[in-house]
């Protein structure tokens, strides 16, 4: 049987706390983005269906592209999430300075962003899952004006 890597962590590691309350976040984030999606795919076919005003089918669908765009950032940073836990959880603090070079190097942050504390870097994370449960809510907000409408 697998450990649990919660079980792993040191009372006095917030780091370690920090970045999986943040990686299950985000893991959420990804099912409420999905949910956004088919919202939107909801959305359209009924605006398409029936004599609905076809903005209706074409806005849930602009958001779903910024949708798809949240849900690849999610997925990425949930990963990252994960490894800074498991690094913390198990060598006491996670290499923010590593992630940063090789953030660097793949040319996805500047210089000047690197040496963020996990604090900063968690509220940044949250603030994509806020976008996507806000993007979700307009869809589903779409989705039921559509059906109103019909």
């Amino acid at each position: 049987m697998r450990a649990d890597p919660v079980d792993s962590i040191r009372s006095d590691n917030t780091d370690a706390w920090i970045a999986h309350a943040v990686a299950g976040a985000l893991s959420g984030a990804m099912w409420i983005g999905l949910a956004g999606i088919v919202f939107a795919m909801a959305t359209a076919w009924l605006a398409v269906t029936a004599p609905a005003p076809r903005a209706l089918a074409a806005a849930p669908l602009l958001l779903a592209l910024v949708q798809l765009w949240l849900l690849l950032r999610v997925a990425i940073d949930r990963r990252l999430f994960d490894a800074l836990a498991a690094a913390a959880s198990h060598y006491g603090s996670p290499d923010l300075a590593a992630l940063d070079t090789a953030l660097i190097e793949l040319g996805w942050i500047t210089a000047s962003r690197a040496g963020r504390p996990l604090p900063e870097r968690a509220r940044g994370a949250m603030r994509l899952v806020r976008a996507s449960a806000a993007l979700a809510a307009a869809q589903l907000a779409f989705t039921l004006l559509t059906l109103i409408l019909r």
